[in-house]
């Protein structure tokens, strides 16, 4: 495993990028993910349930700018399973 890599997007927007994993952070939260096969995850309930205009911001600049996907073939996944990408990683 490579050391992690911050690359920071704006402002309370960053990448975190762990070998072939990147996963954007809105603020201090992790809120989507590029995996290694290169399908793009997000979730829809990083505020207990909710969302906020300006992660969702985030989210859609991220998918337009950094990785070049369609808003619209995103998979939406639960939370949990966003951070359990770095325990799987070991970050």
């Amino acid at each position: 495993m490579n050391l992690p890599e911050l690359k920071q997007l704006g402002s309370n927007r960053q990448i975190l990028k762990v070998d072939d994993l990147e996963i954007l952070y809105s603020y201090v939260t992790p809120v989507a993910a590029k995996l290694s096969n290169g399908e793009i995850v997000r979730s829809k309930n990083y505020l207990k349930g909710s969302t906020s205009p300006t992660t969702e911001k985030h989210i859609t600049q991220t998918y337009n700018k950094e990785w070049s996907w369609d808003p619209k073939e995103w998979k939406i996944v639960k939370q949990s399973y966003i951070e359990g990408l770095l325990k799987e990683k070991e970050v």
